[in-house]
């Protein structure tokens, strides 16, 4: 049960980091999200306890280095590891009794049936709840859906702690808007939206969060309203990119450039046309927080729904640019060798995780294709578990390829050398862009068939 102590975090006293340095923050999960807050935490003189089960990280994190690249991390990582102003830990019961605030950025997921799991949200909040302090101010960042907090967050921490939200310790939940690659700018950059259980938990969590973000915070009038705007963020883009490669699948059909159309329809003020693409990352799992919240509610999103079909069935659609391309060379796609350039989920990062490249690389190999990868950002042993060679230059996998499919817009792939792969390739190469980086008509004088989303295929 809960710690006997009685935590008092007066805001008065968060002004100045030497008066944070009094305060012990503890950050659940330190992944993608979570590690960039607990930096920025101990930045602003808190102490900070960092806890994850995974050993790979805390193994990282305890020689003082980041378990994933992300510019400028390492650096604080180290700094604050090596100063004993960072510490580690697997318990989370231990981490919660030394706490005054402690602030949750566990993974949701959704499983098989595209349900949400809020798993590892559950067995976080049993286990710090159990360490709880009197007092304490407890601050959900994980992305949920409406109502979650104040349901299974609550009910989690209230049972294994003995104590009463409100009235024993505080509750607000703030979501992270941050992209891999920028996550630390992100943090400090955008507002911080705040709600609470009550108005002293909001009042809390915005002085608290106001440590970290140069932008501020905006309070508003409930939990439910701080979850719900994360998710119509993520299902408006979601939408948006479904737009986008709705129009690049009709242009395909038309004979015409998407890209040449979006230009001109941007020229209007009113007009945000987004490039085509895989769309991967967070934006394919998050709809489904909100779809099943509705249908709980005996509502169906329709336009959210039909957004997400619509991006996974670009994915589908690659495929299939792919094996045209191989066909109109007058090739078999079983016997042929396909490059594919591009693992991450976006481009200039080192993630795979929600990569929909990876999806193209199983489907392409399902049908039979022979896959070669490469990605500039990640070593041979990072991509062992795909099942096909990968190789360490983008030469070694396209010698003797017959097709290279370009996944994602890495910087190094827009100033591609199309003579030089060409002479590496095999007799009459195709070159399929997914990325929207290539002049079809100067691939196609180099002596590639081309194909491309939103592009005309001849």
């Amino acid at each position: 049960m809960h710690s006997s102590e009685h935590v008092k975090i007066d805001p008065s006293s968060l002004a100045t980091p030497e008066k944070r340095s009094q305060y012990t923050v503890s950050v659940v999960g330190c992944g993608r999200m979570g590690l960039p807050h607990a930096c920025l935490f101990a930045d602003a003189g808190f102490k900070v306890i960092g806890v994850d089960k995974n050993p790979k990280i805390l193994a990282a994190l305890a020689s003082g280095r980041s378990p994933f690249e992300e510019p400028g991390l390492e650096e604080k990582v180290g700094k604050h590891i090596r100063e004993g102003r960072f510490t580690i830990t697997s318990n989370g019961e231990y981490a919660a009794s030394k706490s005054d605030v402690i602030v949750l950025v566990v993974p949701t997921l959704v499983d098989e049936k595209l349900q949400p799991d809020y798993s590892y949200i559950e067995k976080a909040c049993e286990e710090m709840g159990r360490g709880l302090r009197r007092g304490a101010l407890f601050i959900v960042a994980s992305t949920v859906g409406p109502g979650v907090t104040e349901t299974l967050v609550k009910e989690r921490l209230e049972k294994a702690s003995g104590l009463k939200a409100g009235r024993d310790f505080s509750l607000a939940y703030s979501p992270i808007r941050g992209m891999a690659g920028r996550v630390l700018r992100d943090i400090a950059n955008y507002v911080r939206v705040v709600g609470g259980i009550d108005d002293k938990s909001v009042k809390l969590a915005c002085k608290f969060l106001d440590t970290i973000t140069k932008a501020g915070t905006i309070p508003v009038s409930s939990i439910k309203v701080a979850e719900t705007f994360k998710l119509f963020l993520n299902v408006q883009r979601d939408l948006n990119l479904a737009l986008a490669n709705e129009f690049a699948m009709l242009c395909e059909r038309l004979g015409i450039d998407y890209l040449e159309v979006r230009e001109l329809a941007n020229v209007d003020p009113y007009s945000h046309l987004l490039f085509p693409g895989l769309v991967g990352g967070h934006i394919p799992k998050d709809p489904y927080l909100l779809i099943r919240e509705a249908e709980g509610l005996g509502l169906d999103l329709t336009i959210a729904k039909t957004a997400r079909k619509v991006n996974e069935t670009t994915v589908y659609h690659s495929l299939q640019l792919v094996v045209e391309a191989l066909k109109e060379c007058g090739k078999n796609p079983k016997e042929s060798i396909v490059a594919v350039l591009g693992v991450s989920y976006r481009a200039d990062v080192k993630e795979r995780r929600g990569s929909r490249a990876v999806t193209l690389i199983e489907g392409l190999s399902r049908r039979g294709v022979k896959v070669r990868v490469y990605d500039p950002y990640f070593r041979v042993e990072d991509l062992s578990d795909l099942g096909c060679p990968v190789g360490k230059t983008l030469e070694e996998i396209v010698k003797g390829a017959d097709c290279i499919a370009i996944t994602v817009g890495h910087r190094s792939f827009r100033e591609l050398n199309l003579e030089e792969l060409k002479g590496l390739m095999a007799v009459k190469p195709a070159l399929v862009d997914l990325a929207c980086l290539m002049n079809p008509k100067k691939v196609r004088e180099t002596g590639f068939v081309f194909r491309g989303l939103g592009r005309p295929p001849r």
